[in-house]
């Protein structure tokens, strides 16, 4: 029997696809003006759920219920007559459009036949409401990303909608933006009687604002509890079907320089070549031999922009660049890999991995010429059982080399390009925010990897945002804000709370 406050049901929903079944009869409850967490590890069948209550995908099997009566969900735009929006991960705003246009964006053609002001006036009832004190003909490509992310929750609420299905909204945002948003859906649910489907990857988030949590592993639904009557163990156990402890990551923090560094940057600036990079000025740092050094800053620090200055992406107006107590000039990434410097992007899919090549394809890429027969023949077989070896070390699940890569979770994507890195030989590993977008048990493994690397005598740069991330892994810690490094820290009796107070968070 279902009870009457029950806005939404499911049961039974099944979703297969090509040698992987994504959800396996899953049943769900979703209560009138609550929030409820969905978590679970990469490939635990999240964001298919919501996406099929969304009408994205199409189940294979089961049904769904909204207010009692049965939904047929063919495309996004049945699931909005029912009520259903998605909010994304990735912000599918319209740049070039104002607040105001993207908030009507699937009713401009209504507002045709009405005055500007019109359309400005029903915006401002919206931003009102989600507390944005912004000009509603603002560009949207001029706001930070929270703001872009509340907008997106304005635009679901002149849509009418009443179940805002939230994936992943959270990870490019800081803590103080991620604490202004969840207030704006907190004060949604309680005085707009809003529901919310909450997808993170961050278990911490589910104790701030759920009211109640639901876990998959492996497409299927391990259990359903009230947030006030369980525990992160609890829940990350059920996620990852082991003990939480067996997942940190304990590394041992050493002061391991030595006389020459593998890599010096002295006074490096550059030039932005978009409005949205960060220019970079002065930078100086050391890199020794064995060494994580975290490059830590917030969105828009200029992590990414330093990781591709290293490798020639990003043109250096002054300063210079030693390997091994030499000056190089690095004017391309193939010159970085010479020069032993790998980087691995933040972006896996669209800067790092080939999605519609296979798992070995990817894997030998960059080094597929030095396995070529006379260094113009690929040598398939040889390709295959490298990569099957990395395979086997790095645990990158499916093990099937013939697997194309788009279909793997983050975290093996994220294990392929490590696995691609060290088949090139380099000595210098960039890591532009490795554990981004992963669930925690694939994070765990990662951050155990990086750190293994670094007890081989690899030098490793992680670039990361991830405060609990450069405390966890680094030896030294250098805080980069603006384009600038402002202090660089042995990693002794540091703590979070130092670290924030040095990243200028609470100036956000």
């Amino acid at each position: 029997m279902v009870e009457k406050d029950v806005i939404l049901y499911t049961r039974s929903i099944t979703k297969i696809f090509p040698g992987v079944i994504a959800l396996n009869n899953v049943d769900f409850d979703l209560y009138k003006a609550t929030i409820h967490a969905i978590v679970g590890q990469n490939g635990a069948g999240k964001s298919t759920f919501v996406k099929i209550l969304n009408g994205i995908y199409r189940a294979d099997s089961g049904k769904i219920f909204i207010r009692g009566v049965e939904a047929n969900i063919r495309n996004p735009s049945d699931a909005r007559r029912y009520g259903i929006t998605l909010t994304h991960q990735e912000v599918m705003l319209i740049p070039n459009l104002t607040i105001a246009e993207n908030v009507f964006i699937s009713k401009l053609h209504l507002f045709s036949r009405y005055s500007k002001d019109t359309l400005i006036d029903e915006a401002k009832k919206y931003l009102e409401i989600i507390g944005l004190n912004k000009d509603p003909m603002t560009k949207v490509k001029e706001l930070r990303v929270v703001e872009q992310q509340m907008i997106q929750l304005a635009r679901a609420l002149a849509e009418n909608s009443e179940i805002i299905c939230i994936d992943e909204l959270t990870s490019a945002l800081n803590p103080l933006e991620t604490k202004k948003l969840f207030e704006v859906i907190d004060n949604l649910k309680r005085q707009q009687r809003k529901t919310f489907i909450f997808i993170t990857h961050r278990i911490n988030e589910v104790f701030e604002i759920a009211d109640y949590v639901t876990v998959l592993r492996e497409g299927i639904k391990v259990f359903t509890k009230k947030v006030d009557e369980t525990s992160p163990e609890e829940v990350i156990h059920a996620m990852i079907g082991r003990n939480p402890k067996e997942i940190y990551v304990s590394r041992e923090h050493k002061d391991i320089r030595r006389e020459t560094p593998l890599l010096k940057v002295e006074n490096l600036s550059t030039r932005r070549s978009t409005p949205v990079e960060t220019e970079l000025r002065d930078i100086s740092f050391e890199l020794y031999r064995g060494e994580i050094l975290a490059i830590l800053g917030l969105l828009g620090a200029g992590k990414t922009e330093l990781g591709k200055a290293l490798i020639g992406e990003e043109k250096i107006v002054s300063g210079r660049v030693l390997i091994g107590g030499r000056v190089v000039k690095i004017r391309n990434p193939h010159q970085a890999m010479k020069h032993g410097i790998l980087y691995l992007p933040e972006d896996r899919k669209r800067s790092g991995v080939i999605p519609d090549m296979k798992i070995y394809e990817n894997i030998t890429i960059s080094s597929a010429s030095d396995k070529a027969l006379l260094g113009i023949i690929r040598v398939r077989s040889k390709e295959k059982i490298d990569a099957s070896e990395w395979i086997n070390k790095l645990r990158i699940y499916p093990s099937n080399i013939e697997f194309k890569v788009k279909n793997l979770s983050g975290g093996n994507q994220q294990k392929v390009l490590i696995a691609r890195s060290l088949e090139t030989n380099s000595k210098i590993l960039i890591f532009d925010e490795p554990t981004f977008g992963i669930d925690i048990g694939a994070k765990a493994e990662i951050r155990r990897l990086i750190s293994s690397l670094a007890d081989q005598g690899y030098g490793i740069i992680l670039l990361t945002s991830d405060v609990d991330e450069a405390l966890t892994l680094a030896d030294r810690i250098a805080i980069l804000v603006n384009g600038r490094i402002t202090n660089i820290l042995e990693n002794k009796n540091l703590n979070r709370e130092m670290i924030i107070s040095l990243l200028g968070a609470e100036k956000k």
